[in-house]
């Protein structure tokens, strides 16, 4: 994925040429022609094999961007924040400056790749071929410009169809939920949704709230989008900034909140401003989830925000914080790839597309 944003500094390095190859000299760029094209093959761990499907694609001269999805499990595609191609050796990384997550490391052979993807600590063997063309996104890309705020270039995606107008959905990521904000934002670009991701701090003020107010009010001045439908999405401390963003002009349309710590009156104090303000509210809990409180916050969340139509507080079941249920043996032994959480696209899809 390829950001460039000046604001905040600190989270903006995040999406700086995310996902854009590092290939070292322009000489090197310009003699070994990168990769690109569409690879697919298997991964197998303990006898249990996933097929993969990757997509390269030059970008620009010299910078390679990468996508990896599972067709068996539509969900837990991503595109890599990190892509590098030193010839033969390319390596992919999932997420930028963090630990776990799905790394790739491969040797190119002709129109083979060999080598190993890490699920989190989990190695697996693979041999994947080209198949072609790198396949279409599903969407568009363009430039997003904030008048009077530090974002001088934000990511707007588009939905690649014939609609004449969409829902939207800006996204609020910190550092930890750059990953997360970033596969919602392409997951949703690629079923009717604009989306923009913007970088926050994890800690802010009022200035933040109104900057974030601004990039809602541009979101809704683009052409194909239904400017009364544009909302906000936030996870962890961004969904304290996304329930500040709502208190200011032009309120959102609808709010997404997921893993939102409300375990004590003080820390459900913000959200009250969602029910004063009348703003639909999905709140989502993943019951594996330990870096909340999950049933303590979902139950005085469901005080703070009211019972209003629209309103909703879930807890996905046997999802960790990402809402992918984890690999496991199961009982006959069989090893179990990663699930998406059985409920959460579905249910999220479903809820955004009748606000």
């Amino acid at each position: 994925m390829c950001f460039a944003v000046c604001h905040p500094m600190g989270v903006a390095a995040l999406f700086l040429l995310a996902g854009c190859s590092g290939n070292t000299g322009s000489e090197a760029a310009a003699t070994v022609p990168l990769p690109t094209g569409h690879y697919e093959g298997p991964i197998s761990y303990q006898g249990a094999e996933l097929r993969v499907a990757l997509e390269l694609r030059e970008i620009s001269p010299g910078k390679l961007q990468a996508e990896v999805s599972f067709p068996q499990l539509p969900g837990l595609e991503f595109e890599a924040a990190r892509a590098s191609y030193q010839a033969p050796q390319l390596r992919l990384e999932q997420l930028a400056a963090q630990q776990g997550g799905i790394t790739v490391q491969a040797v190119r052979e002709g129109n083979f790749l060999r080598g190993v993807l890490r699920w989190d600590s989990l190695p697996a063997d693979f041999v994947w071929v080209r198949r072609g063309e790198a396949a279409a996104r599903g969407f568009r890309e363009q430039a997003l410009a904030v008048p009077r705020t530090g974002f001088r270039r934000l990511r707007l995606l588009l939905p690649d169809d014939t609609l004449a107008q969409h829902p939207a959905l800006v996204l609020l990521a910190t550092p930890a939920t750059a990953a997360a904000a970033g596969n919602r934002a392409v997951y949703l670009a690629r079923r009717g949704f604009v989306t923009a991701v913007v970088p926050v701090a994890v800690t802010s003020d009022s200035t933040t709230a109104q900057t974030t107010a601004a990039v809602l009010a541009t979101v809704r001045r683009q052409v194909g989008v239904d400017s009364s439908r544009v909302g906000y999405w936030g996870r962890g401390p961004a969904t304290v900034l996304v329930a500040a963003a709502a208190g200011q002009l032009p309120r959102p349309g609808f709010v997404v909140l997921e893993g939102a710590s409300a375990a004590t009156r003080a820390e459900a104090q913000p959200y009250q401003v969602l029910s004063q303000q009348r703003i639909p509210t999905l709140c989502l809990y993943a019951s594996l989830d330990t870096t909340v409180q999950v049933q303590a916050s979902a139950r005085r969340l469901r005080t703070a925000l009211g019972y209003r139509k629209g309103t909703q507080v879930r807890l996905i079941p046997q999802a960790s914080a990402d809402f992918v249920q984890p690999g496991r043996f199961l009982s006959d032994g069989q090893w179990q790839w990663p699930q998406p959480a059985a409920g959460y696209w579905n249910g999220l899809t479903e809820w955004l597309g009748q606000r």
